[in-house]
């Protein structure tokens, strides 16, 4: 995150909302388009950066599949050691061809409606929009929670327990 000379965190400067922008079918990379006044060679750097970001953490949270036909005879391993399979990597397609396809067929729509869909069909960036996606924009959910605490923990309740205040808090915030 960027940090500026006082040592304040700027906002939206945590690349998780580049991704988040991105992996949201309603604007893929459509922030970055020509309507934008800002010279063709940044906007095709800052969209290269944030390619990089998405393949890096899909990357990441690539999981191996297991293949059942193939054996490891790993000696050693106990008395069941040659039952135990071998882990591959899923090698249908690779992160970087379902970014491509993504940029391609993101057409505006839901972002829940389209992973839903897309979810087998491009499975790396699916879990990197789960991941992403799920991050909150604002941060108001947190500070309603402080409003609520700040309400129940008034000078003449100053002898609550840790405990209490914490359930009191979620009951609050949890309540119909």
């Amino acid at each position: 995150m960027a940090r500026s000379q006082d040592g304040i965190t700027a906002p939206f400067s945590d690349p998780v909302y580049l991704k988040a922008a991105v992996l949201d079918p309603a604007f893929s990379l459509l922030w970055v388009e020509p309507h934008v006044l800002v010279n063709r060679d940044i906007k095709a750097e800052v969209a290269q950066q944030v390619k990089e970001l998405i393949l890096q953490d899909a990357a990441e949270t690539e999981q191996p599949v297991l293949l059942g036909d193939e054996e490891d005879l790993g000696e050693g391993e106990g008395l069941f050691g040659a039952y135990r399979k071998r882990q591959k990597k899923d090698v249908g397609t690779s992160p970087a061809l379902q970014l491509s396809h993504y940029l391609d067929i993101a057409d505006g729509e839901s972002a829940l409606l389209f992973w839903a869909l897309n979810m087998k069909t491009l499975p790396s960036l699916y879990r990197v929009a789960i991941r992403v996606l799920a991050v909150p924009a604002s941060s108001a959910p947190v500070e309603r929670v402080f409003s609520h605490g700040g309400v129940i923990l008034r000078p003449h309740r100053a002898q609550m327990s840790d405990r209490l205040l914490a359930n009191l808090i979620f009951c609050k915030c949890n309540a119909a």
